[in-house]
């Protein structure tokens, strides 16, 4: 199973990391510089105490040197070891640069910083004529004292840096806690949203800069799902109330038939009642099912050129005995080899819905036409003799089972039509529109929404 760390560890962690890597660079970095510091003064004591051995070194007239304030005073014929109890015996000078102080383990296994002047001894002032000699002076100092300083030093300096290291520790925890309360504050938001309280919002008040669009677009989203929600609780009720009517229709007419023995006849009729309704409601259900394909995409379409003449003459013999039973008259204004490109199903399914809906619900004795003019942007125009509709129902008329004015109610449609065709002429680029012209008559205008290409 593997770990996950919250984001306050992971930021915790982050800047920890990046801050003990920093501190521990700086603690090396400074205790290279001290060692470099305090070996360049160690070497420039040993040097001051070699000049200043060699400036006790004195040629005399016989060619022989002396140590000024010796005890023994001996003289060296050849050459001189200057020692001290802490530096015992003679060492390794080969490799030693003149001037130049290096480490160099003595005899004893003493390290030491070795430093070695190659000068000419002083003069007595008898002497008038110099041997030529050189004087060849070797000092050396143990460096345990100054090794064991670093050593101290880095001792604390490794302790400064674990102390800094926690200090900073819990100061980044308290910032990253306090800074993280606005993604804490969210998660609890969110935790309370559920299907039932989806009018909640986030509060995008104390957010910072980097929070704020995250949040506007979840609450954007929550939006989208209420409306969403909303649309389909009302689509059910409404699908409900518009099957109760036929179906409480079909129960009526069983009843009634079952009620008492009867003429066969009397049994036909009741049947094709029972027809009638059924047809109602599939037709009713066909067109929600178009109506969701469409609404979720789901449509495969095809782009390929339509005759509107043919289509709109097809869609409108399907409705002679409706419009006959209403005595209604019908002219197709439609140019012979009237042309666009699109997909037919989907075409011809508006056309027989905008029919379908001026015949059922246009005044007895009216008239519907149809009409087109593609190079003007108008693909399909169907008006109807009236009743016009209230300026308010103008738009609400293309959602679904929408309750108009009683005048426009008769019929016995469903409430779908109109609202399955707005969603295809969205799916097919189109736009429509209900409009109420000066003559009294109301016109559904399909309309291309962008540029027309002839087919």
């Amino acid at each position: 199973m593997s770990l996950r760390w919250s984001l306050r560890r992971r930021l915790v962690s982050s800047v920890l990391g990046v801050v003990a890597v920093a501190l521990g660079l700086l603690a090396v970095l400074l205790h290279v510089s001290l060692r470099r510091t305090l070996y360049q003064r160690f070497d420039e004591e040993l040097g001051a105490e070699a000049r200043g051995v060699a400036a006790r070194v004195e040629e005399g007239p016989d060619g022989r040197w002396e140590i000024e304030d010796e005890t023994d005073g001996r003289g060296v014929p050849e050459g001189l070891w200057y020692g001290s109890d802490d530096v015992p015996g003679p060492a390794e000078t080969a490799s030693l640069r003149e001037g130049t102080a290096a480490t160099l383990t003595l005899e004893d296994g003493l390290a030491t910083r070795t430093l070695r002047l190659d000068v000419a001894p002083r003069l007595d002032e008898a002497v008038s004529r110099p041997s030529g000699r050189r004087l060849v002076v070797l000092v050396a100092r143990s460096t345990a004292e100054l090794e064991a300083t670093l050593s101290v030093l880095a001792v604390e300096l490794a302790a400064a840096t674990g102390l800094v290291a926690v200090a900073t520790a819990l100061l980044v925890s308290g910032v990253v806690r306090r800074s993280i309360r606005p993604v804490a504050s969210l998660g609890r938001q969110l935790d309370a949203i559920d299907a039932a309280a989806l009018d909640r919002r986030l509060s995008t008040a104390e957010l910072p800069t980097e929070l704020a669009p995250a949040a506007r677009r979840v609450n954007e989203l929550l939006a989208r799902l209420e409306a969403s929600f909303d649309r389909e609780r009302r689509f059910s009720e409404d699908v409900a109330h518009e099957l109760r009517t036929p179906l409480s229709g079909l129960l009526a007419v069983t009843e009634l038939a079952l009620a008492r023995e009867r003429e066969t006849a009397a049994y036909r009729d009741a049947l094709c009642q029972v027809r009638s309704i059924a047809a109602e409601m599939q037709a009713m259900v066909e067109s929600l099912l178009a109506l969701a394909r469409a609404e979720v995409g789901a449509l495969a379409t095809v782009d390929e050129p339509v005759d509107l003449k043919e289509l709109v003459d097809g869609s409108a013999g399907l409705l002679n005995e409706l419009a006959g039973r209403r005595g209604l008259r019908f002219t197709n204004h439609i140019a012979p080899g009237t042309r666009v490109r699109s997909d037919p199903w989907a075409l011809r399914l508006v056309t027989q819905n905008l029919l379908a809906n001026a015949m059922a619900y246009t005044e007895s004795g009216g008239w519907v036409t149809a009409r087109s003019s593609p190079d003007s942007g108008l693909w399909l125009v169907v008006a109807d003799s009236g009743p016009q509709l209230e300026a308010v129902d103008l738009e609400r008329v293309f959602q679904r089972f929408v309750r108009l004015d009683p005048a426009r109610r008769t019929g016995a449609h469903h409430g779908i039509g109109l609202a399955l065709v707005r969603t295809l002429c969205t799916h097919l680029g189109l736009s429509i529109s209900a409009e109420n012209h000066d003559d009294g008559s109301l016109a559904f205008v399909v309309r291309v929404s962008g540029h027309y290409s002839p087919a």
